[in-house]
């Protein structure tokens, strides 16, 4: 289980424009001294005995003035000195790294750091306001895995400036430094933020729902064929982002990466059920329990697909011998 610790926006230097951290996570940023009461309550509620991780999000942790960053490093450390915490991660820019602080987070025992990367393409990165180069990224990747810190990037799709080409070269730019894992975040417009000014204006149209999903299954296969983990793709939900008005557009949905699974498991199940007679009678197509929900689709629109093409006896069912899916590249 990971431990989250929200210090929205803290230490951030620029103002991307996509950025409302508050609307997006719904929380203030944490003062050091609520931290252990915080890292406490969730330990007590945790389900399981075995070591969970301390996380920093939402700023840019090493760009805090050092007697902050400090002050958080130390609130933390006792708990990650104990059995029941095995490390710390935490999220920060990729130019807001160097040996002197690598050093200092060690000693902290901080082994996971996730960089907000969001395109390797140097146009986008200007149009976005991100205040760093793509070149940046490269040499911060270069100086964790010399360090021997687990790296993370995070990657935004359909930022100002950017095309289907466009960020799938910074996919394939990202599985060339080859980072442990990645998160794929498409660009929504929220309320409160540069983003939006120009989506009023007439100067930024976002992807929609079915480019964003058409977007990141590419990249989901891309990275999958090179045994990079992607562990979120989509904003996690929240009270405050899911209230009327946060999100002003953008292909924002709940459970994005289940649309994403999903058609992807609808082109498996046709290429399974290729040459087979509309009027062929009752099938059954068995998948991994957790798969089903993905495999029967959004309201059931991968299962009413598959019976218009290939009759109305078709189902979908769960069974437990069946591998879990895991995505392909395409041939």
């Amino acid at each position: 289980m990971i431990i989250p610790l929200f210090i929205s926006h803290a230490g951030c230097p620029h103002q991307c424009v996509f950025c409302n951290q508050k609307r997006i996570t719904g929380r203030q940023a944490l003062e050091p001294s609520a931290i252990a009461a915080v890292i406490e309550r969730h330990l007590e509620t945790a389900a399981s005995s075995e070591a969970h991780e301390i996380a920093f999000y939402g700023g840019t942790f090493t760009a805090l003035p050092p007697a902050l960053r400090k002050a958080f490093l130390d609130a933390a450390l006792p708990f990650a000195r104990s059995a029941r915490i095995k490390s710390l991660r935490l999220s920060t820019r990729p130019d807001a790294l160097d040996r002197e602080i690598l050093t200092e987070l060690k000693a902290y025992r901080v082994a996971t750091i996730e960089l907000g990367v969001q395109s390797l393409d140097d146009k986008v990165l200007a149009a976005s306001g991100r205040g760093h180069t793509a070149a940046q990224t490269v040499n911060a990747v270069r100086l964790l895995k010399d360090q021997g810190f687990r790296i993370g990037l995070q990657l935004m799709p359909g930022l100002p400036g950017d095309s289907a080409e466009t960020f799938l070269r910074t996919v394939k730019a990202a599985i060339a430094l080859n980072p442990d894992f990645v998160r794929i975040y498409p660009a929504l417009v929220i309320r409160d933020t540069p983003l939006e000014q120009l989506y009023t204006a007439g100067r930024f149209t976002p992807l929609s729902l079915d480019e964003a999903v058409a977007l990141c299954r590419q990249a989901l296969l891309l990275f999958e064929d090179a045994g990079i983990d992607v562990i979120r793709i989509g904003l996690q939900p929240s009270e405050e982002l899911e209230q009327d008005g946060t999100i002003k557009a953008g292909p924002y949905h709940p459970a994005f990466r289940q649309l994403v699974e999903s058609s992807l498991l609808l082109d498996r199940m046709r290429t399974a059920l290729r040459g087979v007679r509309a009027d062929a009678g009752r099938m059954d197509i068995l998948v991994n329990p957790r798969d089903l929900s993905s495999a029967i689709g959004q309201k059931r629109a991968n299962l009413e697909l598959l019976r218009k093409e290939f009759g109305p006896d078709l189902r979908i069912r769960a069974e437990a011998a069946v591998p879990r899916y895991r995505p392909k590249p395409a041939a």
